[in-house]
C-alpha cells in the first residue's frame, strides 16, 4: 500500500511538472516578434509618392525606392483630402501624389495589414492632389486631354492601364493597356475592357494648341470611344524635362 501511494504521489509530481512545461512553453510561443513591430526609423521626415486608400487596402508608395507602406493617419483628415483630390469620376484604386511628414514605425502586427514589410504614420499633409504630367514621378506614357466636351486620359504602363475619364457622359473608362502601333510620328493605341467598351487613341507628333489657353503642346490627340470621336492635345512624359 505505501508502495502504492509512494508511486502515485511521485506520477502526480511528474505530471505538475509537464504541465508548468507546458503552460512555460505556451507563454513563450505567444509572445513572437511578429506580434511586437520592429521600430525602424520613427525620426520624421518628408515622404513624396502615391496615395490610395479603399475597401482592401490604405497605403503609400514612395518615389524614390518605390517601397509601398502600409497608411496609418494620425492626422484623421487624409481620407477627406483623398476623396477630394480623386473629383471628377473617381474610379477603384486611384491614386493621388502626396507629400506628407511622418515615420516609419515597422512590420504591421496582422490583420489587413500583415503582407506590408512597413507601416507610415503620417503626422501632417503637406500636398495631396491628382496625378498630372507634372507630377515628377509619375510613370505615365502619354497624358492627353481635351474641352467641349471635356475629357481626360492617362496611358499608364506602369499600372498597365489606360483610363479615360469623359465629363460629357459623366463616365470613367479603365482599359488594360496595349503598347501602341508607332510609324510616320504617330501613335496608335487600340484595347478593349471587359465591359466590352472600345478604345482607339491617335497621337500624332504635330503642334496643338487646347484653345482655352495659351498652352501649345507637341503632339494632338484623337480618342475614338465606342463609337464617339473626341479631340485634344497630348503630353509625352518627359516633354516637361
Amino acid at each position: 500500500m505505501k508502495k502504492y501511494l509512494f508511486l502515485l504521489f511521485t506520477a502526480m509530481i511528474f505530471m505538475g511538472c509537464q504541465s508548468n512545461r507546458n503552460q512555460t512553453a505556451g507563454t513563450d510561443s505567444g509572445s513572437t516578434m511578429a506580434d511586437t513591430p520592429e521600430v525602424i526609423d520613427r525620426s520624421l521626415k518628408v515622404f513624396k509618392g502615391f496615395y490610395s486608400t479603399g475597401p482592401d487596402a490604405t497605403e503609400f508608395q514612395e518615389c524614390d525606392n518605390q517601397k509601398t507602406y502600409w497608411v496609418n493617419d494620425s492626422t484623421a483628415d487624409l481620407k477627406t483630402k483623398y476623396r477630394e483630390a480623386i473629383q471628377p469620376l473617381p474610379y477603384p484604386n486611384q491614386s493621388v501624389y502626396a507629400e506628407v511628414k511622418g515615420y516609419l514605425s515597422g512590420k504591421p502586427a496582422g490583420g489587413a495589414s500583415a503582407g506590408y514589410e512597413n507601416a507610415l504614420v503620417i503626422t501632417e499633409i503637406i500636398k495631396l492632389e491628382a496625378k498630372n504630367f507634372r507630377t515628377a514621378c509619375y510613370d505615365y506614357e502619354f497624358i492627353a486631354l481635351g474641352n467641349e466636351p471635356f475629357w481626360g486620359l492617362d496611358i499608364v504602363p506602369a499600372s498597365q492601364q489606360i483610363i479615360l475619364k469623359d465629363l460629357s457622359v459623366d463616365k470613367v473608362f479603365v482599359f488594360p493597356y496595349q503598347p501602341a502601333n508607332i510609324g510616320g510620328g504617330v501613335h496608335r493605341f487600340e484595347t478593349l475592357n471587359a465591359a466590352k467598351d472600345k478604345l482607339t487613341v491617335i497621337i500624332r507628333e504635330e503642334e496643338c494648341s487646347d484653345g482655352m489657353s495659351d498652352n501649345t503642346y507637341n503632339y494632338s490627340a484623337e480618342i475614338v470611344i465606342n463609337g464617339r470621336t473626341l479631340k485634344g492635345c497630348a503630353v509625352k512624359k518627359g516633354d516637361l524635362d
